[in-house]
């Protein structure tokens, strides 16, 4: 009897971890993220809301590496749990935003089309050169980034498990100090 008892309570237990929401982040990076952040606000007034902790998705449009601190610009996404976790690209254009992460982050991962997950704090507008052309953009300051190297692709075009299917790199930088 006892042993049906701890049967049932493990697959109660892995039924309610499988419909939990998945994360990439550990709650601690995600401990005081604003539930509400308004992106289109915050994009129209960057300059207006600095210092909330936020997290975003995006596709990668441009990176940059230089002294240390890697630049990217990123079309926002939403974030989506199902059929996959992560941003998805639906079609609208929400805008484009800047992130800095003070780290090394391997050049397959910075590929233009990658899909981004980030938590990090905003910061005051920054001009980033886009095709030679100074833009200024809303920033971030990453405290942690996950991106999945989906080279233009959805991940849920992705089969996780299976003998040949292409498989998704995947990695999450966080910075040393932040």
């Amino acid at each position: 009897m006892k042993r049906i008892v701890a049967v049932v309570a493990l697959i109660g237990c892995l039924g309610v971890t499988a419909c939990s929401p998945t994360t990439v982040f550990a709650p601690d990076v995600l401990a005081g993220v604003d539930p509400n952040f308004d992106f289109s606000r915050w994009r129209a007034l960057p300059n207006q809301t600095v210092d909330k902790k936020v997290q975003l998705g995006g596709r990668i449009l441009q990176a940059d590496r230089r002294d240390g601190t890697v630049t990217l610009v990123l079309m926002q996404l939403p974030i989506v749990e199902h059929p996959a976790f992560g941003p998805k690209d639906t079609g609208k254009r929400s805008g484009e935003f800047a992130v800095t992460f003070n780290g090394t982050i391997e050049r397959p991962f910075l590929q233009p089309g990658n899909r981004v997950l980030l938590v990090g704090t905003t910061q005051r507008a920054q001009i980033v050169s886009v095709d030679d052309t100074p833009r200024s953009f809303p920033t971030v300051a990453a405290k942690c980034l996950h991106i999945w190297n989906t080279g233009g692709r959805e991940i849920s075009d992705f089969p996780s498990y299976g003998a040949g299917y292409e498989t998704l790199e995947e990695d999450t930088f966080c910075a040393a100090h932040q």
